[in-house]
């Protein structure tokens, strides 16, 4: 396949996980907004928020993709894509971060478990958690996904995997830094002490313990998404 066909397929298979994104997105909202209409308060507000900043990294995603087009077309060099791609890795934990808000279902005294019948809120809110856990993972993997190609394109194959074990091991350590240090994306601009002092303080046996778990999870999301993409384009081969 020529290298025009290689975008075009990319571009192809891009669209429907972004307007799928963009559904689960909306429908995230809306079960916010039956569940406070129903109890009558929200209590779970912050997700909306947490959801926004997952959505970041994708959004710098896209467009160092547009502007690998323009390198390509109007030799820019690729000093504007290293400049993304320090962009996408600061904001790249928000993704998975939405995970970890799962706490606040589990670890939550007002929840009474009677039945499964009277038990409904239980089983509403775990739907809700799960959901906005699962969007912000699949905006991360979307995201990742799409450097992960650019760098394949710019350093090769051997290195484009080199790039996703270590993006999954340093959004890991993001994640704790914000989970636990509570840092921000931001604070590299607002804060940059702050981020030193957080940093170094999650340089201990629970960061390192935390960052390995969740670096695996976010390897295995990718890898597991990965191989089902090459899995469907092989059965679209065979049935073309």
């Amino acid at each position: 396949m020529s290298r025009a066909g290689r975008k075009a397929s990319q571009a192809a298979a891009f669209a429907p996980a972004f307007y799928v994104l963009c559904g689960i997105s909306f429908l995230c909202v809306l079960l916010l907004i039956v569940r406070a209409d129903r109890v009558g308060f929200e209590k779970y507000g912050f997700l909306l928020w947490n959801l926004f900043l997952a959505w970041l990294p994708l959004i710098v995603s896209m467009a160092a993709s547009g502007l690998d087009r323009l390198a390509s077309s109007r030799r820019l060099g690729v000093l504007p894509l290293l400049v993304a791609g320090v962009a996408w890795m600061l904001l790249y934990p928000n993704a998975p971060y939405l995970t970890t808000d799962l706490i606040h279902l589990i670890a939550n005294p007002q929840y009474t478990w009677i039945n499964a019948s009277e038990s409904l809120l239980v089983w509403y809110d775990l739907i809700v958690f799960f959901l906005f856990a699962w969007c912000g993972l699949l905006l991360g993997y979307l995201s990742m996904h799409q450097f992960h190609q650019l760098v394949r394109k710019y350093a090769g194959v051997w290195f484009g995997w080199l790039f996703i074990v270590g993006a999954s091991f340093l959004g890991g350590f993001g994640v704790y830094l914000g989970r636990a240090i509570r840092l921000n994306s931001w604070d590299v601009l607002f804060s940059p002490f702050r981020l030193i002092d957080g940093i170094l303080e999650g340089l201990d046996a629970n960061g390192a313990a935390f960052t390995v778990l969740f670096g695996m999870l976010i390897l295995i999301v990718y890898l597991s998404l990965f191989c089902l993409r090459l899995l469907a384009g092989r059965i679209d081969e065979a049935e073309s």
